[in-house]
Formats: C-alpha cells, structure tokens, sequence
C-alpha cells in the first residue's frame, strides 16, 4: 500500500476506535437509543443525494435496516452504557468469528485452519473478560454487546444476500429506515428525550455529530475508496488499530483501568480475531461495525 493510503487507513481506525470513548461521554446528556436514533437522523440529511430507488433491492435493506440499523446499535449501546468503554470494544470484536461461524452455517464455508484456531482464541479472550474480578462494568451490560456482536455477524450474512451496492446509498436507505425506528423505540423504552434535546450540550451534540460526520460519512467515505485499490490481505491488518485504539481511548479519555488479567483476555481476543481476520480469503464486509460505527 502506499504510504498515503496506509496513513488514511490508520486514521479511519482511530476515528472508528475512538467511537466507544465519545459515544459513552455522549450518553451522559443522551440516552443510548436516542442517540443513535438522533445519529441516523443527521445521516440521512447528510445523505439525502444518495437516496435513490434504481437497483435498490429495498426488501433487503429494510431488514438489514432491522438488524443491523436497530437491533446491534440499541443493545450495543445500551451495553456500551453499563460497561468500560475499554472492554466493550474490545470484546465487540467478537463479531468477525460470529460471522465467520454465520457463514459456515448458512453459506457451507469452510474457514481454514488459522481461522478456527483465531475463533477459539477469540472466545477465550471474550470469557476472560465476562469473568475478569474487580471490574466496574456489569457483566449483564457486556453481554448485551456481546448479543450486539452476533447481530453483526447476522447483518453480515444480509449483505452478502443483498450483493454488492454502493456504501453511500446502503448507508443514505440505512439511516433514513433506522432513524423512525430507533427514535420510536427509543419514545417506548426510555423517557426524558425532550429535556435532554433542551439540556444537551457540547458533548452530546458533539457525539451525535462525530458518529454520523466522523464515522460514517468521513469513515466509511476513505475506506471504501482503500478497498476498491487494494487486496483484503493488504487492508485487513489495519483493522485490528481499531479496538486498540478503542481500548486506549477509555482508558485515556475515561480514566478507565484494565488489569493485568483483563489485559490478558484483551491481548487473547486481539489475536484470535487478528488470526480470522488475516486467514481471510474473501471481500471485506462491507456493513457497519461497532468497533468502526
């Protein structure tokens, strides 16, 4: 890769990483389906050129808008409240053996031996960390992002139904299918949304900004364009930077604290996911994650 692309790589990854520290801070001004919902909102106004109906398979988006734009953000985030920022990022990486797992079941595919050894390795990691003492997360909370995962894994299989489409209008249809759903979810689950609309501030505003500019239009906007000029094999390492970065980020932006066994279960995630990742042969998926969304 050249140098150019590898240092716009690198900073996706710490946009992506820096997601979980940001969206945190801003759920101290919104609840967590509200900001999402307020999220997708902005997206599809920023979007809205993009939004058009020629080979769009609409059925196909919809659901995907279901599970991925609905049901992985509102348990990703409502986890992401009760749990360290450090560690939710970290074990959201669970979602690429998932996928892998998904595939297996639904396409016949058949991962190599490094992929299953990176799966076992993964979850490995994934237990040390529900079990780590001394944490000030909820173990119910990172088993939601745990849940979270897998609905990644699931919208994974979606989209390789789906084919291939561009990015910006999935993501324009996404955002415009996902915002009603996600505000009215967030209307019967949750309450205080109009003070917090009143009340909010920089923070809040400044989160809800950062993931629909940042995330997904600046994100996903560079990536895409690395992926169209380079092989998964050259890109995929790049990936791994953003967990890391994630993990860093609550520990420097939050004041959060991994001990040597909870840095012990990371390490172990980070490797086996790195081995799936990396023991790849086919395209990158193509949707959202929570690590990089």
């Amino acid at each position: 890769m050249k140098p150019k692309d590898i240092l716009l790589g690198v900073i996706v990854m710490v946009v992506w990483g820096m997601n979980f520290a940001f969206g945190k801070i801003a759920m101290a001004e919104f609840s967590p389906m509200m900001l999402i919902g307020l999220r997708y909102l902005l997206t599809a106004i920023l979007l809205l050129p993009f939004l058009r109906w020629r080979g769009i398979k609409f059925l196909h988006i919809f659901g995907l808008s279901v599970t991925l734009g609905v049901l992985h953000f509102a348990f990703m985030f409502t986890g992401l409240k009760g749990t360290d920022a450090s560690l939710a990022a970290i074990a959201a990486q669970i979602q690429v053996p998932f996928a892998v797992i998904l595939a297996v079941i639904f396409f016949r595919e058949r991962p190599n031996r490094r992929q299953i050894l990176g799966i076992a390795i993964a979850f490995a990691g994934v237990a040390m960390l529900a079990g780590a003492p001394k944490t000030s997360s909820s173990l119910f909370n990172l088993g939601l992002v745990i849940i979270a995962a897998l609905l990644w894994g699931l919208a994974h299989i979606q989209v390789k139904w789906m084919g291939a489409v561009n990015p910006f209008v999935l993501n324009a249809w996404m955002s415009v299918l996902a915002a009603p759903m996600m505000l009215g979810s967030s209307l019967m689950l949750e309450d205080g949304q109009w003070e917090s609309i009143q009340t909010a501030g920089a923070a809040g505003w400044g989160g809800v900004i950062y993931m629909a500019v940042g995330v997904t239009i600046f994100g996903y906007g560079i990536w895409y364009k690395i992926l169209q000029k380079y092989d998964v094999s050259q890109t995929m390492p790049l990936t791994i930077l953003a967990p890391l970065v994630g993990a860093a980020s609550g520990i420097v932006f939050l004041g959060e604290h991994m001990d040597a066994f909870q840095l012990s279960g990371a390490a172990l995630t980070i490797i086996g996911v790195g081995a799936v990742t990396i023991g790849r042969t086919g395209p990158a998926p193509k949707i959202e994650t929570e690590a990089r969304g």
